[in-house]
Order: structure tokens, then C-alpha cells, then sequence
């Protein structure tokens, strides 16, 4: 599994095209053996397969999975959604998203309310929705 997030998390670096098959083919390989133990929150509702990193924080009524890799340090926003996805180390995601198919690149902190967003890359630092980096996957 390391080697393919290397391998995605290069193609983000280098702002190389990512294909939506490149995103099921890593979930469909990957997140076979789910690893939920440790996460910091209450009773966040999963539907396996779901793979959590170290120090993931999860708020109140969020619904992961399937087929979802969150990495280290990454902060789960209240009443999030988030299914066939990959959420890069230290990401802290708004209020009241719903992410379907997506990437969110390493570091990003997105602490806005209100993303309904399928099939896209996710990246930057911001408060306001408008000033979202997105690009929708291939």
C-alpha cells in the first residue's frame, strides 16, 4: 500500500493528470484489510472497508466508507460523508462534506461547511469554499 500512495501522492506533486481508474484500482487493492482501531471521536459510523492512519480525529455523526483510506494526523469534520476516497496525511476537512471519489492531497486544511463533491482532486489551505484548488479526476 505504501508504494502506491507514493506512487499517487508523486503524481499530485508533479500536478500529473490522475485517472478515476488509478483511484479504484488503488481502493479496490488496498483497503482490503480495514484498520479502524484507533481514531479519537465518538461512535463515527463505518462501512468497511476502512482504513485509518494515526491521530485521526472524527466528529460527531460522520459516515466513512466504503473503500476509504484516511492517513496520519487528519481531522474528520462533524456530519461528514466520505466514501471511495483517499484523505492524505494531516488533512483537516470543514463541516458537512460529502466527498465520493476523491483525493485530498497531503497538508490540505479545508475548514469550510457545506462540499458535495464526486470524482475530484481536493489540495490548498482555506476558509471559503471559492477559493477551493480542485480539479476533477480523469
Amino acid at each position: 500500500m505504501e508504494k502506491d500512495l507514493k506512487y499517487i501522492k508523486k503524481k499530485l506533486d508533479d500536478q500529473e493528470s490522475i485517472s478515476s481508474e488509478l483511484l479504484t484500482d488503488f481502493l479496490s487493492r488496498n483497503i482490503l484489510n480495514n484498520r479502524i482501531e484507533e481514531y479519537i471521536g465518538d461512535y463515527p459510523t463505518f462501512i468497511e472497508p476502512v482504513v485509518l492512519g494515526k491521530n485521526v480525529i472524527i466528529g460527531d455523526d460522520v459516515l466513512l466508507g466504503p473503500n476509504v483510506y484516511i492517513g496520519d494526523n487528519c481531522e474528520i469534520g462533524d456530519y461528514d460523508e466520505i466514501s471511495n476516497s483517499i484523505i492524505f496525511d494531516n488533512v483537516k476537512l470543514g463541516e458537512i462534506f460529502k466527498l465520493d471519489h476523491c483525493i485530498v492531497a497531503e497538508n490540505s486544511t479545508l475548514t469550510f461547511k457545506n462540499l458535495d463533491i464526486t470524482y475530484s482532486i481536493l489540495k490548498g489551505k482555506t476558509d471559503n469554499k471559492d477559493d477551493l484548488q480542485k480539479e476533477k479526476l480523469e
